[in-house]
């Protein structure tokens, strides 16, 4: 669903505020040791700013032009604590021996790509006592209602049809929650945070989101 993304995926996906990084890290009094892993990390939006709150750190996404641009940021950023695993959450199953345990497990915009009960209930024995798993996203433009994300949308529906595509297929909402599936998890209940930050857009870095969707 996001061949061909990758490039725009690393230049114009708005990355996560410090604000957020700052709260990961003060919820699970993270200290520089342990392990993470980052599911479904794209370029490493989120593997990239944790890595210094960990002994190691692995990014994980079944895309390798995702790894290819993450391996560029990485490298970029001096992350020498970071390696790369192609693959995705089907493939934990098998890898779960492999991998090892981890004090914490990230998905950023990735969760809803899953089987989401399936993957929390292999996580449940890969997460050591006391560890998580946090699950963030920015939204998308798509479901934002703003007026001017709402005319953009337009835009979009206007050539592509009204349906949101998901790659060469289209998009289906599941009628159950991240919250009430986390919560029949041995990760529940769940606890849920909303951070307030300002992002200021262009026509040129909206126009470069867009090409790093799923939809567009």
């Amino acid at each position: 669903m996001f061949k061909g993304t990758a490039y725009y995926y690393a230049r114009f996906r708005p990355g996560y505020p410090d604000s957020f990084f700052d709260l990961v890290r003060r919820l699970f009094s993270l200290d520089g040791k342990g392990r993470l892993l980052d599911l479904g990390c794209g370029t490493g939006q989120i593997a990239i700013p944790l890595s210094t709150s960990f002994e190691e750190v692995v990014a994980m996404d079944p895309e390798p032009e995702m790894l290819a641009e993450a391996k560029l940021a990485i490298d970029s950023a001096g992350a020498r604590n970071i390696s790369l695993v192609e693959a995705g959450s089907a493939d934990l199953p098998s890898l779960k021996d492999a991998l090892g345990a981890f004090r914490l497990v990230t998905m950023g915009s990735s969760f809803h790509w899953m089987d989401r009960a399936a993957t929390l209930e292999v996580l449940e024995g890969m997460v050591e006592p006391g560890g998580g798993v946090v699950i963030a996203s920015g939204g998308s433009l798509w479901t934002n209602p703003t007026p001017w994300c709402q005319t953009v949308k337009a835009t979009i529906q206007r050539w592509l049809g009204e349906d949101r595509r998901a790659g060469s297929s289209v998009y289906s909402i599941s009628p159950e929650r991240h919250e009430t599936l986390i919560d029949r998890s041995r990760f529940g209940p769940h606890e849920k945070y909303t951070l307030s930050y300002t992002h200021e857009w262009t026509v040129d870095s909206v126009v470069g989101y867009l090409y790093s969707t799923s939809f567009c």
